[in-house]
This record gives structure tokens, sequence and C-alpha cells, in this order.
């Protein structure tokens, strides 16, 4: 069975080190040695691509092990694989309720592993089809929150075809600077002055920025550089800007402004000293939005790049890690999902996942979604 062992796109398979335990007691097979116990026992981790079958790196390592010999009794694979018989048991049971492993007709007490086209085929259409079903659950659950939408418009006036809306409370603007970037397609600009930034509302709203840049949303921001000075305002940055925030600091922008795809913008308008009430404005209106727009990039411009920022430890190593999403989405590919399925599925753009893959291409040096998926398992990213 030496031909169907090294299927790299199913196991990421690498050059294993031999597992411990004592083999010297093990008969040599009819027609051939002893067996090896290093082939094709994974380094730990390795067979974390094939969780999502139900197996893990134990029963991945005594399957190769059965793929390799013809046959074997859990006696002689615990040796080999240096595992307790009673855990190798459990293995051999969890095999054989996958179609996995045989009981030998010739050999009673041994077991003939089943061929990895066979056995693992349709365990991965299984996966499949279980995940077309949760995909249409979730279809059903996202038409479920558009009801809940209506019901929340109808207990709040102030519909979207209102051009300027003025918002006056705290908590409202609060609530809708989240709706607006929760629901962010593809770019979220913003200017925050040093009255503007509270530690409060970058705890409220870094959750929802963080799935915005996840999902593929650009996200600009011109920051106060007094921020710097503040434990959990720099930590707020540093956070957000390993996620791909792309943030630059003056000295106050003067004005704290949200805006959304181009075409909405969020306006606080303060009255009074530092610390006064004041109200803000929902702006719809194309003309004031490009005014918007215009000013953001002039002070963009004007700002300085956020190099210097106070760094932590260990960010730039992770930097690279793909996300939540992106480990998805390399799922759903390996799966043979398509682009456009996969775009409902995470409930994005077909656009933004195409460039959620290029980029994690790019970030694999891959020339082929093909390599970049056999690049990708072999970093333990799927």
């Amino acid at each position: 069975m030496n031909a169907t062992d090294d299927r790299s796109d199913l196991t990421s398979t690498s050059a294993a080190p031999p597992v411990a335990g004592p083999v010297a007691a093990i008969p040599a097979r009819r027609g051939g040695p002893a067996p090896d116990p290093g082939k094709g026992a994974p380094a730990p981790g390795k067979g974390k691509a094939l969780d999502i079958l139900g197996l893990d790196d134990v029963a991945l390592s005594a399957y190769r092990l059965w793929l390799r010999h013809e046959s074997l009794s859990v006696t002689e694979a615990a040796e080999m694989l240096g595992e307790s018989t009673s855990v190798v048991g459990r293995v051999r049971d969890r095999l054989v309720e996958l179609g996995l492993l045989l009981a030998s007709r010739e050999r009673p007490g041994r077991f003939v592993a089943v061929h990895p086209e066979a056995g693992l085929d349709h365990l991965l259409q299984a996966q499949h089809e279980q995940l077309i079903r949760r995909h249409e659950r979730l279809v059903r659950a996202r038409a479920q929150v558009s009801v809940f939408v209506s019901d929340y418009l109808e207990g709040h006036p102030g519909p979207d075809t209102v051009e300027v809306q003025r918002i006056d409370g705290v908590d409202q603007a609060r609530a809708e600077l989240l709706a607006l970037v929760g629901r962010a397609e593809r770019e979220v600009l913003t200017l925050r002055t040093r009255r503007g930034w509270s530690a409060a509302l970058s705890a409220d709203v870094m959750p929802v920025e963080l799935r915005a840049l996840r999902r593929g949303v650009v996200m600009r921001s011109v920051l106060p550089r007094s921020m710097r000075l503040d434990e959990r305002g720099a930590g707020y940055v540093r956070t957000v800007a390993a996620h791909g925030l792309d943030a630059r600091v003056t000295d106050d922008p003067r004005l704290d402004a949200t805006t959304v795809d181009g075409r909405v913008g969020l306006v606080r308008l303060a009255r009074g000293g530092v610390g006064a009430g004041g109200h803000t404005l929902l702006v719809r209106t194309p003309e004031l939005t490009a005014v918007l727009l215009t000013l953001f990039e002039q002070v963009w411009e004007i700002a300085e790049p956020l190099g210097g920022w106070p760094a932590q430890t260990g960010t730039e190593e992770s930097a690279d890690d793909p996300s939540d999403t992106e480990r998805l989405l390399l799922r759903l590919l390996s799966l043979g999902v398509k682009d456009e399925a996969a775009a409902r599925h995470l409930g994005v753009s077909v656009r933004t996942v195409r460039r959620m893959i290029a980029d994690l291409m790019s970030r694999l040096n891959a020339r082929s979604r093909f390599q970049a998926g056999t690049l990708a398992s072999r970093r333990g990213w799927l």
C-alpha cells in the first residue's frame, strides 16, 4: 500500500520523526522485514487538517501505520506507536466506525486499512454536505435578521431615506457607529480628536473593527498623538493595527468623523468647552459626504505615519498568521467550494473573497491556488 500513504493534500506529510517505543518483540512480517515504526507517524500537530473528519494525531498515525503494513494487531500497533493498548484500542474502534479499518478474515485479531480514496472520500463528502446544510441554516438566519431590522426601524424614527439626521445622546450615537462599521463593505475612514476618544468607545468599537478587517474592509484612521501616552489607547492601536488598520497621527484632527463606503458619515459636533455635551449628525447627502472625504484626505496627507508607536512583544511573529475568517475560507476552498458559495457563506462579496485569496497567496508566496493549499497545509493553517 505504499502508493497511497503519501497523499500530501490530505495528510501534509513531511519528514516525520521516528515514534519511540519497543519494537524488538514484533515478529517479522511474512514476505518482508519487521515494520519500521518511524514511517507513517506524523509530527505533533500535522494531523490538524483532518480534525474535521474526527481524526486526531494518534488516530492519523495509527491509520497510516495500518496503511503501510498489510495487517497489524492492536498490540503491535501500540508498541510501534509508543501508546498504550487501551488508547490504540479506542483508536482502532474509531477507525472501524469511520470505515477506515477492517478486521482481517484471514488473520483473526488483526486489521487491514481501507484504501484512502475509498475510506476518506465518503467522510469528506459527508462533511461537505454538512457544510452545505449549515450554510442553508445561516441563510435562513440572515433572513431572520432582516425581520429584526424591520422591527428595529419601526421603533426608531429616522429611516435611511433621511439625508441628514440629528442624533442626541451618546448611547444612540455609539450604537449608530457600531452599526455603520459592522455593515461596512469596502472602506472605513475615521478622524478622532483627543476629546472624541475614550477607552470605553475603543472597547466597544474594536471587536466590530476587527471583524470588518477580517472580512477585507480597508480601514484608515487619523488619531491624536496623545493616544500614545495612554496605555489603553496605545493597546487599542497596537491590536487593530496588527490586523490591518492603516493609521496616522497628528496633534489633534479637530473633528470627530467616520465615513463608511464613501456614502454615509457620522460627525460629532461638540458645544461648549471640554467635557460639555453635544450631538451627532448622520449624513447621507452625497455632497456632504464628499466634503467629509475631502477633509479626511487633506488631514491624512499632513498626518505622520504610525512609525515609532510603542511596540508590543510578539505581535510581529503572529501578524502573518491567518485570521479565523481566512482559515474558514481556506477550509471551504479545500472542499472545492466555489468563490461565489464561499462569499455567501462568509457573508461578504465575491470580490472580497478573491482579494482575501490573493492576499493569502502573497503571504504564502504561492503561484497558484493549488500550491497555496499545499503550503497552507504545511504551515498548519488548515
